[in-house]
C-alpha cells in the first residue's frame, strides 16, 4: 500500500449542478479539503429539444472557469472531470465539451448510463456504513440510476431519462401544475419505472442526489449542511406530505418556504415525484441518504491506489 499521498480533484458536470471534490488520500484515509455543489442548470431544456441551450452553455462555461481557478489553487496531481445525463442526451454536446476541455486543459470523460451506475454503486458499496441494501438509487437532473445488488458480484444497472430537470421540462413545466398535468406526469414516471423488475418482497435502498438535501431542509425548515445527512432516513409519509405542500404553490411561493434550497425551487416537486414512484415500484420499506455519490466512485476508480477506510472532513 503506497504511503505517498494522492492529491486529486473530481468534477462531476451534472445536469443541474457541478460538483467539485478536492481531496487527498494517504493509505486508507481520504481527507476532504473542499466539497460543494454549484448550481449551473446545464441541462435546462435538453429533455425537450435534445440540445444544450446557448445561455446554459455560457453559464456553465463561466462557472467552469471559476472552478478551474479553485482547482489550480489547490494544486492536485490528477484531475478527472466527468459528464453525465444532459451531456449524453444533447446532440450538440461538443458546443460545451470543446471549450470545457480548453478551460480544464484536459478532455471531459463522458460516462455512459451503465458506467455512471457502476461508479455510483462502487461508492455506495465501498463507503456506506450500514448493512448493504439491495438497491442504490441516484437521482440527478438528467437521469435516474438504479443499481440492483441482489447479486453483489454482478449488479444490474438501469439508467432512465427521468431526472428531475428532465421531468420538470417535459412534464411539469408549469408551477403549480394543473390536476391533469400532475396525473399525466405521475403516469409517465410510473411507466418509465416499469422497466425495473419489481421485487417479490420489500427491500431497502441507499439514495444519493440533491433531492435528499432538499427533503432534509424542508423537513427541518432550515438549511442543513449536506455532509451531515449521511444515513438520514427518508420516510414516504413525510415525502408525500412535502409533495402535497408543494403541489399548489407557484415558484415564488415555493422559494419562500423555510429551508428551501435556492437551486431546488423548480425541481423539488418533480424530484419528489420520481423518488416516491421509485419507492413504490421497488417496494422500499427503508431508504436512507448517502452522501457518497458519483464523485466518490470516480475517485475510487480513477485516483485511489488503495481502498478508502475512513473519510476526514
Amino acid at each position: 500500500m503506497s504511503s505517498v499521498p494522492i492529491r486529486g480533484a473530481v468534477l462531476d458536470l451534472g445536469s443541474n449542478t457541478f460538483k467539485l471534490l478536492l481531496a487527498e488520500q494517504k493509505k486508507g484515509v481520504l481527507r476532504i479539503f473542499h466539497e460543494k455543489a454549484y448550481p449551473v442548470r446545464l441541462g435546462e431544456g435538453v429533455a425537450v429539444t435534445g440540445r444544450l441551450q446557448s445561455t446554459a452553455v455560457r453559464r456553465a462555461l463561466k462557472m467552469l472557469s471559476f472552478l478551474q481557478k479553485k482547482i489550480s489553487s489547490y494544486g492536485p496531481s490528477k484531475v478527472v472531470a466527468v459528464g453525465t445525463g444532459a451531456l449524453r442526451r444533447a446532440r450538440n454536446r461538443k458546443t460545451f465539451l470543446q471549450p470545457a476541455a480548453k478551460i480544464l486543459r484536459r478532455p471531459v470523460l463522458m460516462l455512459s448510463g451503465q458506467e455512471e451506475g457502476r461508479l455510483i454503486a462502487l461508492a455506495a458499496r465501498s463507503l456506506s456504513r450500514p448493512q448493504r441494501p439491495r438497491y442504490h438509487i441516484d437521482l440527478g437532473g438528467g437521469s435516474l440510476e438504479v443499481i440492483d445488488s441482489k447479486n453483489p458480484k454482478k449488479p444490474k444497472i438501469q439508467s432512465l431519462d427521468i431526472g428531475c430537470v428532465a421531468v420538470r421540462d417535459t412534464l411539469l413545466s408549469r408551477q403549480p401544475p394543473s390536476p391533469d398535468e400532475w396525473m399525466r406526469a405521475r403516469g409517465k414516471v410510473e411507466a418509465a419505472l416499469r422497466k425495473l423488475p419489481r421485487p417479490n418482497r420489500s427491500a431497502q435502498a441507499t439514495f444519493t442526489g440533491g433531492t435528499g438535501h432538499a427533503y432534509a431542509c424542508l423537513l427541518r425548515k432550515k438549511n442543513v449542511k449536506a455532509r451531515r445527512l449521511e444515513n438520514l432516513p427518508i420516510h414516504r409519509e413525510e415525502l408525500i406530505r412535502l409533495i402535497l405542500q408543494l403541489l399548489p404553490l407557484s415558484s415564488k411561493e415555493t422559494a419562500r418556504l423555510p429551508g428551501m434550497p435556492e437551486d431546488r425551487v423548480t425541481v423539488a416537486l418533480p424530484a419528489f415525484l420520481v423518488l416516491d414512484e421509485a419507492i413504490q415500484r421497488l417496494r422500499l420499506s427503508k431508504i436512507w441518504v448517502s452522501t457518497h455519490g458519483l464523485r466518490y466512485g470516480v475517485w475510487l476508480s480513477h485516483l485511489a491506489k488503495a481502498p478508502v477506510r475512513r473519510i476526514v472532513r
